[in-house]
């Protein structure tokens, strides 16, 4: 159990993203400077930030398989052609 230590904690509850129903923020010291509106804002946007990273995941594999399957034809088109000329 710990005694006499205080954190300034935001919490968002329903934060509208598909990974997250609750989200907990440990302010640092220098942020009680801060209005509770822009440390609000930018906790949202973290929470935004990396629902919407998520999204474009499958987006990069999608292009990872497609540059693959490119490169591999090409690269079976080169071999062919040199195949071609060394016979």
């Amino acid at each position: 159990m710990i005694k006499g230590c205080h954190k300034n904690i935001v919490f968002l509850k329903d934060t509208g993203s598909d990974l997250f129903e609750e989200a907990y923020f440990i302010l640092k010291p220098n942020a009680r400077d801060k209005k509770n509106a822009d440390i609000i804002s930018e906790a949202t946007k973290i929470v935004n930030s990396l629902d919407d990273g998520n999204k474009k995941k499958g987006r990069r594999k999608i292009g990872k398989l497609v540059s693959f399957f490119v490169g591999t034809i090409i690269g079976s088109g080169i071999m062919l052609i040199i195949h071609l000329i060394l016979i």
